[in-house]
């Protein structure tokens, strides 16, 4: 930091013109407010309270996602070949927000189309997922330790109609991708009133279902992270977001040169 901080390069505008990657969501954990005047990549906006993490001049990043990409999803008719109504594989015990996990395994396992299972993310485990992902019309995505986890972008890969629920998510690219297209979101409350996610979910029409498809379809490959970067893919979205900053970048380099009072009106 004290080598940062005496480069010309920070001190031409207290560090406003940097772009800092915090893609783990303890990155940089003790240092934060040292680098907070930068725009920072952040994969888990959750995570942190509204003095560290600011819609306003950070980008929410996805996670990388670990199951495969569903490259042949083309059968003639995609409702009927996925079987499974609702699917969910990870660990039920985590921390804060995510105890709504374990919640959640009381209410949904055994119910009629549902498969909720314990696991870890091992090898046998993630081939698992991807099928169960694969063959399934909706994929819940509880909050983890965090809110976001790579499991809402393993659905999305998948064609998965992601379920998420959560109070507290950002998501990526939100400015150019509308979520509700293609995902459904219930609060913590609606999630564990018994039988009523379900119930929701049955009552989704074939065709506006068969919509959502095609909108994930669509857009997944924003949420690949490939090298060397293509036109549309994770790393050239999340370089758009950062250009979509510059101004207000600039609106605030240009201010501070001439004020007599930083930021007199807070």
């Amino acid at each position: 930091m004290d080598i940062l901080w005496k480069s010309k390069y920070w001190q031409r505008s207290a560090g406003r013109d940097h772009v800092i990657p915090m893609h783990h969501p303890n990155a940089f954990r003790f240092l934060r407010e040292m680098v907070n005047a930068s725009i920072l990549i952040v994969a888990d906006f959750g995570r942190y309270t509204k003095e560290l993490a600011l819609l306003r001049k950070d980008v929410v990043a996805p996670y990388v996602h670990v199951v495969g990409s569903f490259i042949d999803d083309d059968p003639p008719d995609p409702f009927e070949a996925r079987h499974t109504l609702l699917f969910f594989r990870g660990r039920t015990v985590r921390k804060d927000e995510g105890k709504i996990r374990a919640k959640l395994a009381k209410i949904l396992k055994g119910k009629d189309g549902v498969r909720f299972e314990n696991s870890l993310a091992t090898g046998g485990g993630i081939k698992i997922s991807t099928e169960g992902m694969q063959s399934s019309k909706f994929c819940l995505h509880p909050a983890g330790d965090t809110p976001s986890s790579c499991r809402l972008f393993d659905a999305i890969v998948s064609h998965c109609v992601p379920v998420i629920v959560s109070s507290r998510i950002e998501l990526p690219f939100e400015d150019e991708i509308d979520y509700s297209e293609f995902s459904l979101f219930f609060s913590v409350e609606e999630a564990l009133r018994p039988d009523y996610l379900l119930n929701q979910l049955r009552q989704i029409s074939k065709k506006k279902w068969v919509e959502m498809w095609l909108k994930l379809k669509n857009v997944s490959h924003h949420y690949e992270f490939q090298y060397p970067p293509r036109t549309g893919d994770a790393v050239n979205m999340i370089w758009r977001q950062v250009r979509h900053k510059i101004p207000a970048v600039n609106l605030a380099i240009h201010r501070n040169r001439r004020l007599k009072i930083p930021d007199w009106w807070g």
